[in-house]
């Protein structure tokens, strides 16, 4: 790159961070928050690299993307997806996987949003094909509440498969205070696959310590480390990447 166009690429990135909304910075959980883009606002949650080891496999996560559009009041546009490359296998290997697309909606302003009580949203959704898997549909409802020192979101997930699956999962996430620069988070998730046998063929749970940092009023980066076991395996996992806030016009 010239350096003409170096500085070209630097101004446009100062105005675009200058030109934007606080970040939310809901990575590196698997579970969201029970609020909405505004409308005309878009909201990038990158993971340009993490890894993930479950049983002897080991896979590069890369990239991991979560693109949030506001496109009317109280409702926002998700589009997700993340690339698995296996690196110890005979040759690499790579799929796309947890492709899905998504309306969530905010069904009850609360205390995330300002006001008091619980924030409450609803998220409906289509899951591409994974794995040789049919479609699928998503059903979630969120639920927050935000404090002076402590900010919770309990996710209540449902995913049916049309080749007849179906997953459901809880997650409750724990933050730090707001106001922190630097804020700790956790994350409890529990997830079951049904009709695989014994009651331990299709459950994963794990638990995810990591933490936010805030840059800008726009743009967030974090890290996180999850452990726990998935089908009766050993799973470890490291996360980090960035959430970037903006208005594209």
């Amino acid at each position: 790159m010239t350096i003409h166009g170096r500085t070209l690429f630097r101004t446009a990135g100062i105005a675009l961070i200058c030109w934007a909304r606080p970040a939310a910075a809901y990575r590196p959980f698997d579970g969201t928050d029970a609020d909405v883009a505004e409308p005309g606002k878009v909201e990038l949650e990158i993971g340009p690299a993490g890894y993930r080891q479950q049983g002897a496999s080991r896979f590069v996560v890369a990239p991991a993307v979560v693109a949030n559009y506001g496109f009317a009041p109280g409702f926002e546009a998700v589009l997700e997806g993340r690339r698995d490359i296996q690196v110890n296998a005979a040759q690499p290997l790579w799929q796309v996987q947890d492709v899905a697309f998504s309306v969530k909606s905010l069904l009850r302003r609360g205390s995330l949003q300002q006001s008091t009580g619980l924030s409450v949203a609803f998220e409906l959704g289509m899951l591409l094909p994974r794995s040789g898997n049919q479609f699928g549909t998503h059903v979630g409802s969120i639920f927050s509440f935000d404090s002076e020192w402590i900010t919770l979101h309990l996710n209540l997930d449902n995913d049916i498969w049309y080749s007849v699956r179906y997953e459901a999962s809880a997650s409750l996430i724990l933050e730090g205070p707001h106001r922190w620069r630097l804020r700790p988070v956790a994350e409890l998730l529990l997830e079951r696959e049904f009709g695989r046998g014994g009651f331990y063929d299709g459950l994963a749970e794990s638990a995810l310590l990591g933490g936010i940092g805030r840059w800008t009023d726009a743009v967030s980066f974090d890290l996180g480390a999850r452990f726990g076991r998935a089908d009766r395996q050993r799973q470890e996992e490291l996360r980090a990447g960035f959430t970037w806030a903006f208005e594209p016009w």
